[in-house]
């Protein structure tokens, strides 16, 4: 990738990234909204929540036969 002047690049622990100018504001913008979307997610997994009920899969699941126990006890046994 090219680096032109005036693009933004961005670093930290995971990589660098380049940014045009033309799409700072729009990158920046969707940036925000991860980080606010990442924390509702944080603070929902802090509570305990699974991310099976986060992303309403328990649904899908049944559609394949399949059952979710939240511990051994839950088990039919023989």
């Amino acid at each position: 990738m090219n680096v032109n002047a005036g693009d933004v690049i961005v670093a930290d622990d995971d990589g660098v990234v380049i940014v045009p100018l033309q799409e700072a504001a729009k990158v920046a913008d969707l940036a925000v909204q991860r980080t606010a979307r990442e924390e509702k997610l944080r603070l929902r997994f802090e509570r305990k929540e699974l991310g099976l009920d986060i992303n309403n899969m328990r649904p899908q699941l049944e559609k394949l036969g399949l059952v979710y126990v939240d511990s051994i006890e839950e088990v039919d046994q023989p």
